[in-house]
């Protein structure tokens, strides 16, 4: 495949703001460098791929993903799990003390490839790895580079395994970003696991070891546990505790925010920050859904259930009976800005952005405008694999296949992986 092609007979869409009926898309070195009518952009120089009436979308964001739980289906919890807190016990935690260099690898590219065929194009991925910390990041950056996507990295910091493993954790954070300030498609944030499993001591060894300009990517308010503690501590609630320890600005991602007091509330109306809300994930672990006549800019990711997006949101319409107020900036406008915090040159589906597409294989029948885009999106898409994936410019995944990769050879050292795992686990 060239670096130079160019997409046609197709319905392009920024996904808020502008579609083209039998659009075209020229690619070049990574970047769109033209967009509009199939039949103004053509050249027989170029490469010409027909997308025969197929939707193309932004790349989409994933902005909270989990990549050490993708080879977790199957097992069983070693506990009760009739709490949020024995859910963390008995299945997440004891997963990720057992995780080693080749799991977390194969994990993330397991979860990766995933999230490629539904056309996500960059990851925040939120790491756990208790009992194997320093170069763990590392290891999640090589799976990244050898899927092709963009991806914003981070360690969660919990005092669960001692005083002594938090300082490894800040430590591989901060090492990671200060590493990656200038890197293109790989950047670090400062990781939190959630108030609760941080004492006061580790939030001031935090606080006070933190470069200023570090972001924080933490669950806030997951579950009442979480509300509790923090004004046990003497808050008000977990944003509130954030914002006393200055821990708190506009490019802080905080997962979650359902359980929070008025207080926090109105910090999140003051500072702004990434709010992402994560429905799938909220279900399974039975913590509730976020107020969103209290929210309302917020953004979604999976919380390491799914790779699918699209699917995510069409659980989110569904569990709120289509009242949602805002679904098309939530999807792609809102991630966009987002992306574009911490990765210029991407974020959107304009010239001289970076082309990170996502292309369906629905080809709609029933006529389609912005103002309906969204109900095409649920009912027509309805969260299935994507035609093709596209980032940075490189076709990743077409037509069920993936094109940089050997994908038998990669699925079947997943396997491999996958198994000593789940020995392990049960151990």
């Amino acid at each position: 495949m060239q670096d130079h092609y160019i997409l046609g007979n197709a319905i392009i869409t920024d996904g808020f703001s502008f579609l083209i009926q039998n659009g075209a898309l020229e690619i070049n070195n990574g970047k769109i460098i033209n967009i509009g009518k199939t039949h103004d952009i053509q050249d027989p120089t170029i490469e010409f791929i027909d997308l025969e009436g197929r939707l193309v979308l932004p790349g989409l964001l994933n902005p909270h993903h989990h990549l050490y739980s993708a080879l977790a289906t199957g097992l069983s919890p070693v506990g009760a799990t009739d709490n949020f807190k024995k859910i963390l016990q008995n299945l997440w935690w004891h997963l990720d003390q057992k995780l080693d260099q080749e799991s977390i690898y194969y994990s993330a590219i397991y979860g990766l490839m995933d999230s490629v065929k539904y056309g996500v194009t960059t990851v925040f991925d939120h790491h756990a790895s208790m009992r194997y910390v320093s170069s763990s990041l590392q290891s999640i950056e090589k799976a990244f580079q050898k899927v092709g996507l963009k991806g914003l990295l981070c360690f969660e910091i919990s005092d669960r395994m001692g005083q002594d493993q938090v300082k490894k954790q800040l430590q591989e954070n901060i090492k990671f970003y200060k590493e990656h300030r200038s890197e293109q498609l790989i950047k670090g944030v400062l990781g939190l696991h959630a108030n609760f499993t941080l004492s006061q001591d580790t939030i001031n060894l935090i606080a006070k070891n933190k470069p200023a300009e570090l972001p924080i990517h933490i669950h806030c308010g997951e579950a009442q546990t979480d509300l509790h503690y923090c004004q046990e501590e003497g808050y008000q609630g977990p944003v509130d505790r954030l914002y006393e320890n200055d821990l708190l600005d506009e490019n802080s991602l905080l997962a979650h925010c359902i359980h929070l007091s008025k207080r926090d509330y109105e910090l999140i109306e003051e500072f702004e920050p990434v709010v992402i809300s994560n429905p799938e994930s909220n279900a399974n672990n039975n913590v509730g859904q976020m107020d969103l006549t209290r929210i309302k800019k917020y953004i979604l990711g999976t919380d390491g259930m799914t790779g699918n997006i699209l699917g995510t949101m069409r659980t989110h319409f569904l569990q709120r009976h289509g009242n949602l107020e805002r679904p098309l900036e939530t999807l792609f406008q809102y991630p966009g800005q987002v992306i574009e915090k911490f990765f210029q040159e991407a974020g959107s589906l304009k010239k001289n952005k970076a082309a990170d597409l996502a292309i369906t294989d629905y080809k709609p029948v029933t006529g389609i405008e912005l103002n309906n885009l969204f109900y095409h999106l649920i009912f027509g898409v309805e969260g299935q694999k994507m035609y093709m994936t596209i980032a940075n410019g490189k076709i990743l995944y077409k037509n069920g296949r993936f094109m940089n990769i050997k994908q038998e050879k990669i699925y079947n050292r997943v396997r491999q992986a996958a198994r000593k795992l789940h020995r392990k686990f049960y151990e």
